[in-house]
């Protein structure tokens, strides 16, 4: 737009000095006494006012100044054709200055070519002609260039010259300016943590920063040009409204989805999407930015379930308490009636004190949950506790014919807890693999130390869980076991969110289940692990 501009402040300038020129011309005409000097007046008239409507019309600045250039060299190779003259010969340079104004190479070396050829035939029909020139006319013309040159001169030191040296100086910091926003756009984009994305109308895509490639997995070089799987199928119906939606204008801000990486893994994401226009507010592209937000979701979660579990502790030993007290008289009357001979229900008394047993598992189970907190914190080795529960597994595991495989790590570190709280926690995960394999399995123990955290994998390969099944395995009173009481993997994570832990688990239907435990190290072993 600025050099526009520039275009236009110069043609303006020409076009004023092309008719002062002619209306110079016409002044000197009856001074000169011949009738082909005023053709040439009057074609010069006709031509700079044509030029001036053209402009005042809004025609093309590039396009005028060809127009401008070509019929000023054409009024002075007509003043030449019809009344040749040496002097006049000098006027052709004035075509050759004024283009030099514009500051363009090939508009100068057309300029100079078509003056070149002028000059070869005029002095080829006039050559004779220019030999014999008239002194007194020849004065004239000569004074008459040297006003122009001068006119020109001092309209370009007072008017022209700081106008065009004030729109070099504007584009100059323009592009100053342009340069710097690009630079910091290009550092933004490079540098930004988010995955960022260009897309086309087509949904091609444009451009890709390393954050993308590090989250999503696709290198530049094979995501330039594609249209990219980004989400999983089950998506692919919200996507392809969302798409539509987007080019029609709408943005999108913190949408919260599911995307997929180029290994098919899914993570969770925060998105913003937005329409990108053109100087014309039309749609030409759209901008996709997307953050990882996985490590988010799973420290709220683990903030809910801290609070939850917290929540439950707090009522477990109060409702236990309150429980067990009526349950101990109504006990002890049931185990009289059950031991007394001539009771005609003894069968229903059975059934009561089974009962009774179960709600006293229960309850047992419950107070599980408040004594975490009120025990001593200790310091252990964690692979003491594994070898001990395994020892005491190994019956279980001889009349299961299960093969138990424990791989212990070669370093060894404290962790700060309780240490019947983590033998629960495997006695716990150890009775639901021996349950979940019935006979003929294999059960992995592996202990592995990363960064400041040891982590316990326990791998067996029994039927599996469904998604249904993992999504409530911690839930309290949710259990797959006709026995069960639903609150062993509730106290299980209870006891892991007490050590500062976390607890996953992974399980293919019919292929078996992973379940890691991360526990943190104490202070004075993580750097010794770290350098081991």
């Amino acid at each position: 737009m600025q050099h526009s501009k520039a275009v236009h402040s110069r043609n303006m300038f020409i076009i004023l000095f092309f008719l002062l020129c002619v209306i110079v011309h016409l002044i000197f005409v009856p001074f000169l006494g011949e009738f082909y000097e005023m053709i040439s007046a009057l074609f010069g008239i006709l031509s700079a006012l044509t030029l001036l409507v053209l402009h005042r019309r809004g025609v093309s600045p590039t396009v005028l100044r060809l127009f401008i250039i070509i019929g000023y060299n054409a009024y002075l190779f007509l003043v030449n054709l019809l009344l040749p003259d040496l002097a006049k010969l000098l006027f052709l340079m004035f075509p050759l200055i004024l283009t030099a104004f514009y500051n363009v190479v090939w508009l100068n070396v057309l300029i100079t070519v078509i003056t070149g050829l002028e000059l070869v035939v005029l002095l080829y029909l006039f050559g004779p002609i220019y030999l014999m020139g008239h002194e007194t006319k020849s004065l004239i013309q000569v004074a008459f260039i040297f006003i122009m040159v001068a006119v020109l001169g001092l309209l370009y030191t007072i008017k022209i010259g700081p106008q065009w040296n004030n729109v070099f100086t504007e584009n100059k910091k323009m592009g100053t300016l342009l340069t710097s926003k690009r630079g910091y756009l290009n550092l933004f984009f490079e540098h930004a943590e988010d995955a960022i994305v260009v897309f086309d109308l087509n949904q091609n895509i444009v451009a890709v920063n390393p954050a993308f490639e590090k989250m999503y997995g696709w290198q530049r070089e094979e995501s330039i040009g594609r249209s990219l799987r980004l989400s999983p199928p089950s998506e692919a119906t919200k996507v392809a409204e969302r798409i539509q939606n987007v080019l029609a204008g709408k943005s999108y801000h913190f949408l919260r989805t599911r995307e997929m990486r180029k290994d098919g893994s899914i993570f969770d994401a925060e998105l913003t999407i937005a329409p990108i226009y053109d100087t014309e507010k039309k749609v030409i592209a759209t901008s996709f930015i997307a953050r990882d937000i996985t490590p988010k979701l799973q420290a709220e979660r683990l903030k809910i379930d801290a609070e939850k579990l917290k929540a439950i502790g707090e009522i477990s030993a109060s409702v236990a308490h309150e429980v067990r007290n009526p349950m101990t008289s109504i006990s002890g009357f049931v185990q009289m009636m059950k031991n007394d001979p001539a009771n005609p229900y003894r069968v229903y008394t059975e059934i009561m004190y089974n009962e009774i047993n179960r709600i006293n598992l229960i309850i047992s189970e419950f107070l599980v949950l408040s004594k975490q907190n009120l025990k001593k914190t200790t310091e252990f080795h964690i692979e003491n506790s594994i070898e001990d529960i395994v020892t005491m597994f190994e019956p279980e595991f001889s009349n299961r014919s299960i093969c138990c495989d424990v791989q212990l790590s070669q370093q060894t570190a404290l962790i700060s807890g309780h240490e019947d709280g983590m033998k629960q926690i495997l006695i716990n995960l150890l009775k639901n693999a021996c349950e979940a394999i019935v006979k003929n399995g294999k059960i992995i123990i592996k202990v592995t130390y990363k960064k400041e955290t040891v982590v316990i994998s326990i791998f067996d390969n029994g039927p599996g869980m469904d998604d249904e099944t993992i999504d409530n395995l911690f839930e309290p009173f949710y259990t797959t076991k006709p026995d069960g009481t639903g609150l062993g993997m509730m106290i299980t994570k209870k006891i892991i969110v007490d050590y500062a832990g976390t607890i996953t688990v992974d399980s293919i239907k019919n292929e078996g289940t992973k379940i890691e435990i991360t526990l943190p190290l104490l202070t004075e072993n993580k750097t010794a692990i770290i350098n081991g």
